[in-house]
């Protein structure tokens, strides 16, 4: 509510005055209804009110520092979201606004909300003085690309079920609700034992008992891409309705190998019916090793490459790096070529099998990758401007019911190992790698974006040509007849903590 001052909306006493009159006009009409003064955001408050609400964008990160500060800012007196004159009362503080798609520098465009909408509920549930949320919003509009469904009302995926089984959108709007850590996702180091706080927020009056079970699971994936079960326990917790606050921590011990761990939780009634489940996650960091026994108690060696160290490429689109190379990308047909020193003392006949690893997708040419492809200039609301989500800098759309496929030939030393087809070009909470090593700038850089695991076996024609030139050539290359791109995910980008990697397994 602003007053006209030329060309200019201006917040002035006066308007604020006129403001109050209004409310206290409505209370005078019905005493039992709720009246809002304001919806205040962009540096206003409040003058007299019912509500103490607020409007705020943020990155996903940034919400638990904010949600304290509204958390300590929210008590009889406090002068903090009101106007100068005014003080709170006893009215309830609600967030009526909240999402992150104007929380990065200059908008998101079309991005995976639901990573930096996980980190905000976490933060929301943890203060409860905070007594409500209301999102921005259920689908997408023509200038806010982060709604629960497309602006067709199509689906989008958060890749909550592939994570934890069984999750979906519902748990991280479940009455009872576990926080799991401080972080969504944390660095440690391999072997660190790591106390990871748990909280409560009951927000229902049903009755249950005393106590409700906690099923606790680690598990991740390593260099490799092999999926573990790293530790597993049940506990009771405590129970009361409308009950808010700290649990007992938990006391996990991180692999010896790199990794990239999910610590999930499931809350369950007497009946085992599941009533919520969340989970965090922990990037292990530790040296790649060289050499590794593997589940069949072979032992193997590993050459791995920066996937940034390509010796040559060649894409008819373009081609371009991710953050220092932690993921490259080729569009249309073309191919990145690597290569790995054949080990000096080892003959073609010594390894069992060698196998070549990669997370690899296809790659789309977004709007903001294209040259000329426009400006984001106009009014939205108004027909103006552009109407591609994807042209904004920090955009990387969400995965959803729409697929861009590519597929790939990977040759090593001239003959051919194998071809994949790949699915898409995705972005969501798969991409936990992606999300983790973001800069906290207020930008994004493909965040969310993963692959799937290549697994190719090396053809023995390929390693007799390896041992005499010594060296392991290879290319992936995606062809003119499925020029879907190719995007080359490393360790520190997309979902599987490894570079592309050669593995040579031993005989017994």
């Amino acid at each position: 509510l602003l007053t006209k001052a030329g060309e200019k909306q201006v917040y002035r006493p006066e308007t604020q005055q006129w403001v109050v009159s209004t409310y206290r006009a409505a209370k005078a009409m019905d005493r039992t209804r709720l009246v809002e003064d304001n919806s205040p955001c962009c540096g206003r408050g409040h003058t007299e009110t019912d509500i103490n609400s607020w409007h705020s964008y943020l990155p996903g990160w940034a919400w638990e520092e904010h949600d304290q500060l509204v958390s300590d800012s929210t008590h009889p007196g406090s002068t903090w979201n009101f106007e100068a004159g005014y003080r709170q009362g006893a009215q309830p503080n609600i967030n009526s606004e909240f999402g992150n798609v104007w929380g990065y520098e200059g908008s998101t465009g079309d991005v995976d909300w639901s990573w930096d909408y996980h980190r905000a509920v976490n933060a929301f549930r943890r203060h409860p003085r905070i007594a409500g949320w209301l999102y921005t919003e259920l689908h997408d509009v023509i200038n806010e690309w982060n709604g629960y469904w497309r602006y067709d009302r199509s689906e989008k995926e958060t890749g909550l079920g592939e994570l934890v089984e069984g999750m979906s959108l519902l748990d991280l709007h479940s009455p009872l609700y576990v926080v799991v850590g401080d972080e969504l996702s944390q660095s440690v180091g391999t072997g660190a034992k790591v106390r990871v706080p748990l909280y409560a927020s009951f927000l229902t009056g049903r009755t249950f008992g005393d106590s409700l079970t906690l099923r606790v699971r680690a598990y991740g994936w390593n260099t490799l891409g092999q999926k573990h079960s790293y530790f597993e326990t049940t506990r009771r917790v405590p129970y009361r309705p409308w009950t808010i606050g700290p649990l007992e921590p938990l006391l996990v011990a991180m692999p010896d190998e790199p990794a990239v761990l999910v610590l999930a939780v499931r809350l369950e009634d007497a009946k085992g019916n599941v009533l919520h489940r969340n989970f965090c996650t922990f990037v292990v960091e530790g040296e790649p090793p060289r050499e590794v026994v593997l589940e069949n108690g072979r032992r193997a060696r590993l050459l791995s490459v920066d996937p940034a160290r390509f010796d040559s490429a060649t894409w008819s689109l373009k081609q371009w790096n991710v953050m220092d190379g932690l993921k490259v990308n080729g569009a249309g047909s073309g191919f990145f070529e690597y290569r790995f020193p054949w080990p000096q003392e080892l003959r073609a006949a010594d390894p069992e099998s060698v196998l070549f690893l990669a997370e690899v997708s296809a790659k789309e040419l977004y709007g903001k990758d294209r040259e000329n492809a426009g400006r984001m200039e106009g009014d939205y609301m108004r027909g103006r401007g552009t109407y591609d989500p994807s042209l904004n800098p920090n955009a990387y759309p969400m995965t959803d019911e729409r697929r861009f496929p590519s597929a790939v030939t990977v040759r090593v030393n001239d003959v051919v190992a194998g071809r994949e087809l790949l699915d898409d070009d995705p972005a969501d909470h798969r991409g936990i790698l992606s999300w983790h090593f973001q800069k906290r700038d207020r930008r994004l850089r493909e965040a969310g974006s993963y692959g799937t695991l290549l697994r190719v076996a090396v053809p023995r024609e390929a390693l007799d040509r390896a041992a005499a030139r010594g060296e392991l050539v290879v290319r992936l290359e995606v062809d003119s007849a499925s020029p879907g791109g190719l995007a080359i995910y490393g360790k520190r980008f997309g979902r599987y903590p490894l570079d592309p990697t050669v593995v040579l397994v031993s005989k017994p």
